[in-house]
Formats: C-alpha cells, structure tokens, sequence
C-alpha cells in the first residue's frame, strides 16, 4: 500500500460513536500514515474541506439530529461531490432501508455502511478496499505517464533523426 498520509474526515453528530470509530480505524492502520479529523455537521466539515481535500469522508446519513438546521447527509454528499468529484465517500445509517442506499450511491457514494454491531468492521473493510483502488489509480497515473515520456522521447528521437537527414542528405549517403 501507498505510504503517502490518507486523510479521512468522520462527519457525524454521535460524540461517543465519532470517538469509538477513530480508535477503531487507528487502531486497523497503525502501520499507515493516516490522519482522521471529526465535524458534528456537514456545514463544519465543508469549511475545512476546501483547505484539506481528503481522500475519505465517512458520513452520517442523519446529520440533523441534533440540530435541525443542519444540513443532512444526502446534501453534504452533494457538496463533497461538487467540490472534488474523487473524494471517497461511505455513507452512515442507522436505517438499513433500500431507498437510503440506493440515493446514497445515486448522489455518489463509495460505499453504505449500515450502524450494526459489525459496523466498524465493515467500515475498516470498506477503508481498505478504497485504498486498494486509491493505489491502483496513483500506479495507472504513473504507469500512464511513464508511457507518455517515453513516446515523447521516442518523436524526439525520431523527429531528431529526420532532421539530421534534411540538414545533412550527404551524411547518410
């Protein structure tokens, strides 16, 4: 796996549930360099989104539970997606209906995570798998412009030789 820090943001209105998850994904990638931030509201979240850009946001469905006001997880989903449209996104419910799920992924979600008691390690699961994916497209953007390079050397090369050939005909007689 990549050694480069994963930024994860948990945005959800449980104090107790937020604190639980940290440790248990500390806990599951102490060998990686990751760093984990918490926001009881999406309104919280975005101000600091723009600033990190994380790979990961674990977001709760019911943000506004709480508060009212707040924004609820579907509509900070929105923003995340607008503001960066490759930002990781796993969904967080209490409620295991279908309709939730299947407008969590219509609106961009990674994964849905239903809050059981197998919920953080179908969460880690899920962490895992995203940085799986986040490798294999760091290494196919590498791979990609390793390619490029090497073509571009390659028309250089070749672009280099033609000219030789119209500069001097007499050389390669």
């Amino acid at each position: 796996m990549n050694k480069k820090q994963i930024n994860i943001f948990i945005v959800e209105d449980n104090k107790i549930f937020t604190l639980a998850l940290k440790a248990e994904i500390e806990t599951a990638f102490e060998n990686m360099p990751i760093k984990i931030q918490s926001f009881e509201t999406g309104e919280t979240c975005m101000k600091k989104f723009k600033q990190e850009n994380p790979q990961v946001v674990i977001l709760d469905y019911h943000l506004n539970s709480n508060n009212p006001d707040a924004a609820d997880g579907i509509k900070v989903l929105d923003w995340i997606k607008k503001e960066n449209h490759e930002t990781n996104v796993i969904m967080l419910t209490s409620n295991d209906r279908i309709d939730i799920a299947l407008k969590s992924f219509q609106h961009g979600a990674s994964d849905y995570v239903v809050k059981t008691e197998t919920r953080f390690k179908k969460i880690n699961y899920s962490l895992f798998n995203l940085m799986k994916i986040m490798d294999a497209k760091n290494d196919a953007r590498r791979y990609k412009n390793m390619v490029v390079g090497l073509f571009l050397c390659i028309a250089l090369l070749v672009g280099g030789v033609i000219s030789l050939q119209i500069l001097t005909p007499a050389f390669f007689k």
